[in-house]
């Protein structure tokens, strides 16, 4: 088993209510609302819950792979593309209110 391929990115919202799962390369695997999201939420909504936990799920896999590529002797720095750790936590911040 390859830990690295294994690997997921899980993002939700505080209260659990929606949840957005990403595989190692960013690729959606799962988004999972709980009933009250279709109850309680507009349709504008929720895509933009959607798309800021798919965003910050996808940072964190992108800041991972920067991580493995380094290990591997890329000497590659942080980007638009991989983000540094605080960059994800500001991302989180500022967007993930919900």
């Amino acid at each position: 088993m390859d830990i690295e391929t294994d690997r997921t990115y899980v993002e939700s919202s505080r209260d659990g209510a929606l949840m957005v799962e990403l595989d190692h390369n960013g690729a959606a695997l799962r988004v999972q609302l709980e009933p009250e999201v279709n109850a309680t939420w507009t349709a504008e909504l929720l895509a933009e819950r959607v798309l800021r936990l798919y965003t910050l799920a996808l940072m964190r896999c992108r800041r991972d792979q920067l991580a493995r590529m380094n290990e591997r002797g890329a000497d590659q720095a942080p980007s638009d593309v991989y983000p540094t750790e605080a960059e994800v936590d500001a991302y989180r911040d500022r967007y993930i209110d919900f």
